[in-house]
């Protein structure tokens, strides 16, 4: 796209996906929808018999047939995708990038295009991208030259995107801890609901936990989390304190790991202005509960298991609810009091 200025984490460009080496992958019980053009382009291409057979054996009808959902990719009995194996995909073998989905293609990226700027990011649901935000010193933002074209486009206020950039620069700040930078953040969104929602009496580890418990479904290794957080701490407040601090110790960094992590995720989800339909005054609940739901899954996805594999996985999994739903604003619809969980 021409006279566009793109900005991007320094690491996009950097990105690369791991393909069979990575532990989780996206073509694993992902629910991936594929456009009407795509799905006839796909099951009338020229190719091999053996792959003819697994794109005819790929797809199934979504309830709500659209041209933008027009079939869902199916999995087989080992829950992935039929078209892979071994771990790579034989589309991508065969036919090369340009005949995958543009899901498949593009993912974890994304390119939204906002007025005339172009904001190029990747989700923290990806395992590459969190091992590259748990070895990067900062999350630096710059222009990027990029060659493919928006996908979504945003027409928005300039003071939105002026509010993008100061939250950016909020997060990155080194003389604050991270609740008060998310405070920070929450009173420039709505002031006076947050501080009555900060001062409330609830005790931050149950409402944390009860909001984290109506997740269950969600993916393999958080419904594993999830399980741990109940059975661990839903009745033990001594238990999560020494679990907290084993945290601490193991990962001395998770302060601006978590920084990075959910910094990316405001950069992928270009917060606050997700959806303009939406009530913005209330969107600071989500960035509280994506705060306190990363200090519990980290804490308790990692009480058996301590290396650095583990703690990506486990934010990855709740990275795949928070940056593929409509989390930061479908929290206020929850439940009210997400800013006690700064309390955590």
């Amino acid at each position: 796209m021409k006279n566009m200025n793109w900005l991007s984490p320094a690491y996009y460009k950097e990105f690369h996906c791991k393909a069979d080496k990575c532990r989780n992958s996206c073509c694993s019980n992902w629910r991936i929808p594929v456009s009407k053009a795509e799905y006839y382009r796909l099951i009338t291409i020229e190719c091999s018999e053996d792959l003819n057979r697994r794109i005819q054996n790929t797809f199934i009808m979504p309830e709500t047939v659209t041209d933008s959902c027009y079939r869902y990719i199916s999995f087989n009995w080992q829950g992935i995708c039929p078209l892979q194996e071994k771990g790579l995909c034989n589309l991508h073998r065969e036919k090369g990038e340009k005949y995958l989905p543009e899901v498949c293609r593009l993912y974890p990226r994304s390119l939204k295009q906002i007025n005339d700027i172009g904001i190029a990011s990747c989700s923290s649901s990806c395992e590459r991208v969190v091992e590259m935000l748990l070895e990067a010193d900062s999350l630096k933002i710059g222009e990027a030259a990029i060659s493919e074209e928006a996908k979504i486009f945003y027409a928005i206020e300039e003071e939105d995107i002026r509010r993008m950039m100061v939250f950016d620069d909020i997060l990155k700040r080194n003389d604050e801890d991270l609740c008060d930078k998310i405070a920070k953040i929450c009173r420039i969104i709505n002031k006076d609901e947050f501080e009555k929602d900060y001062e409330a009496a609830e005790d931050p580890l149950i409402v944390t936990v009860n909001l984290l418990s109506r997740f269950i479904d969600s993916n393999a290794i958080l419904d594993e989390v999830i399980s741990t957080v109940i059975s661990r701490y839903k009745d033990d407040v001594k238990q999560f304190k020494i679990d907290s601090e084993a945290f601490e110790e193991n990962y001395p960094d998770w302060m601006p790991f978590f920084e990075r992590v959910i910094n990316n995720s405001l950069i992928y989800e270009c917060f606050p202005f997700v959806d303009k339909n939406a009530d913005q005054t209330k969107v600071y609940k989500g960035l509280c509960a994506a705060y306190g739901l990363l200090w519990l899954v980290c804490i308790a996805g990692t009480v058996e298991d301590r290396s650095k594999e583990r703690l990506v996985d486990v934010v990855a999994s709740l990275f795949h609810l928070i940056d593929h739903t409509s989390f930061y604003y479908n929290i206020s619809c929850i439940i009210d009091n997400t800013a006690v969980m700064l309390k955590l």
